[in-house]
């Protein structure tokens, strides 16, 4: 699991062969909001799961912000897929906001964008 520091933010950093990747957890508003940072894929996406099920386990509405989002792999589509049934069957928002174009061209590829709720701005 992701250390939750008592700050407001915590941050996470992973080096990855391909670069940087980072998730930003934000805590300070109604719900949280996890940003990605770099290629969501099977090396990173093992980071994005903790923070996706300690938003969930508190049952915090819950948006995962993927403006600087590089890519998207099947792993992380499964990861965003089951966050997201996981939310509606506990009764909780999940919200994917802002995609890269990247992210948005595989949401789309995926057939993900019609299930998920996708925002251009944070809910």
């Amino acid at each position: 699991m992701l250390p939750v520091a008592p700050a407001a933010d915590t941050r996470r950093l992973v080096r990855v062969e391909s670069g940087e990747f980072e998730i930003v957890i934000d805590t300070s508003g109604s719900g949280r909001r996890i940003a990605v940072r770099g290629d969501l894929d099977l090396a990173t996406v093992e980071s994005l799961r903790p923070a996706l099920d300690d938003a969930l386990d508190a049952r915090e509405p819950t948006t995962l912000e993927l403006s600087e989002c590089t890519f998207l792999d099947s792993s992380a589509l499964k990861a965003i897929a089951d966050a997201s049934r996981r939310a509606g069957e506990i009764g909780i928002v999940f919200t994917v906001a802002r995609p890269s174009p990247q992210a948005a061209r595989v949401l789309e590829v995926s057939g993900l964008h019609e299930i998920l709720d996708i925002a251009d701005e944070y809910p």
